[in-house]
């Protein structure tokens, strides 16, 4: 898969996430930290599954430091 495809299909996911995010919050459905409490615990979720305990740990590290850093998009891949 090229880069250009894995950059789309990233950017739809994520459009689609956030789609569904506002549309849990506008509906009351859930607050905005448990949508992205749920969110982050399915990136985890994958992690592990793909990576094991210890790569899911660093996945949410890379996590904390792209947030910490002020990135303007999180939605790229994380080693």
């Amino acid at each position: 898969m090229t880069d250009t495809t894995q950059n789309e299909i990233r950017a739809h996911l994520a459009a689609r996430l956030m789609e569904t995010a506002n549309g849990l919050s506008r509906g009351d459905v859930l607050p905005e930290a448990e949508i992205a409490t749920a969110f982050v615990m399915t990136g985890a979720t994958i992690a592990a599954c793909h990576n094991g305990a210890v790569g899911a740990a660093e996945w949410l590290r890379d996590l904390a430091d792209a947030i910490e850093q002020g990135e303007k998009s999180l939605n790229g891949p994380m080693q």
